[in-house]
């Protein structure tokens, strides 16, 4: 409230600034001094305020507060794979595909773009998707060859492991030999792999800078959107999402 009250006064002024004056008058100087609104006994909702975003908040809260599906488990966030991990990048999979019209060979999901850290069992709301993903991240595909599957995976197992989806195993042997299989078979020299993920991480976000300069497409397709409408399928087949630990992501476990 306090945030929006201050952005309203602040329009309030530039307005009168503008139509107000003939001429310009340039500050010369400029002084601060510290306002603390820490405490929340001193402040008081505003009743215009209020009364102006009522109607906006009642008519978000039941678009955010709308079930559209529920997961039979707990939806966790953890490293190297996870419940929830395993959820969203095979959602991505799955709404890339669709998208692209074509099959891809596997998705990631950047472990620090999962906000929120659980997914509790039971029913799942729009607003908490909008928990889970609130940035306008986009799915990209990306055209790599065998060398650059090799370089994102030890960039990711380097990462100490992120989302990855169905379609591919990652298998850290040794801090030097890391197995990677796509549908069950070895990298192949000359093959040209289908890989989905966020722009943020194809755009070089979390180190990821080797990405930049890849052949891609971009599926103008909001990753929140994806999965939004991941849980809505599994609802109109009366069915509930269920990604349990299968070992797509083993690690070696780091020495103390």
């Amino acid at each position: 409230m306090r945030k929006f009250t201050f952005f309203l006064f602040g329009l309030c002024l530039l307005g009168l600034q503008l139509i107000s004056c003939k001429s310009v008058n340039y500050l010369t100087n400029v002084e601060a001094n510290r306002l603390d609104v820490s405490s929340e006994s001193n402040l008081v909702p505003d009743p215009a305020i209020t009364k102006l975003i009522t109607p906006y908040k009642i008519e978000l809260d039941k678009v955010m507060n709308e079930v559209i599906g529920e997961t039979a488990i707990d939806l966790k966030k953890e490293r190297p794979e996870s419940t929830l991990g395993n959820w969203m990048a095979d959602a991505i999979h799955r709404k890339a595909e669709e998208k692209l019209g074509e099959p891809i060979d596997f998705a990631i999901q950047n472990y620090g773009g999962i906000r929120i850290p659980v997914i509790k069992k039971g029913v799942i709301t729009r607003g908490k998707i909008y928990e889970l993903m609130p940035f306008d991240n986009k799915i990209l595909v990306l055209y790599l060859n065998k060398s650059e599957v090799e370089e994102l995976v030890q960039h990711i197992v380097s990462a100490r492991g992120w989302p990855v989806s169905y379609g591919i195993k990652i298998n850290e042997l040794t801090k030097e030999d890391i197995s990677i299989t796509i549908n069950e078979k070895a990298l192949e020299e000359g093959l040209i792999y289908k890989v989905a993920l966020p722009d943020y991480i194809a755009n070089g976000g979390s180190r990821s800078y080797f990405l930049k300069d890849k052949k891609r497409k971009d599926l103008q397709y909001f990753i929140r959107d994806a999965l939004i409408q991941d849980v809505v399928d599994f609802r109109s087949k009366n069915e509930v999402i269920n990604s349990p630990k299968e070992g797509r992501f083993i690690i070696v476990k780091k020495e103390e």
